[in-house]
């Protein structure tokens, strides 16, 4: 988990939440080093993170499909076996990405969204340290 772990479990994902919004966090990740790249007109590192993206981009893949059928006829015609909540999926991806700049445009942490983590954590009977923003905010 990244260093907004603190916030993050004042969420309570679930495992499946958590893996799609780090997963998807890679992508955004990969997405902002290939813009840079080009920006710089850095070629080779733009082929090298493409390769880093297809990578990034099965390993959602997986998370998104039951390891247990993987067999090559009906491994792409095979449901979408995950149950997760949106919501929390999008402030997790929101902390998680931050660091990047696509996810930060994509995903930007709004102030209300921050602000609820420690009202819901104290709802909840959870504890909060520093309002539970200074993780965000490392």
């Amino acid at each position: 988990m990244y260093t907004t772990e603190p916030v993050a479990v004042q969420l309570h994902p679930s495992p499946q939440e958590d893996q799609l919004a780090e997963d998807y966090a890679s992508l955004l990740g990969t997405v902002s080093r290939i813009d840079q790249a080009v920006r710089d007109g850095s070629w080779d590192a733009v082929r090298d993170e493409l390769d880093q993206l297809i990578s990034a981009a099965e390993d959602m893949w997986a998370t998104l499909s039951d390891s247990d059928d993987e067999e090559e006829g009906d491994r792409y015609q095979a449901p979408v076996t995950v149950s997760a909540d949106p919501a929390t999926v999008r402030r997790l991806v929101a902390l998680y990405s931050e660091p990047h700049t696509v996810g930060r445009l994509l995903h930007p942490a709004a102030p209300e969204t921050l602000a609820e983590v420690p009202a819901r954590a104290a709802a909840e009977g959870g504890a909060v340290v520093d309002g539970g923003l200074s993780a965000v905010r490392s």
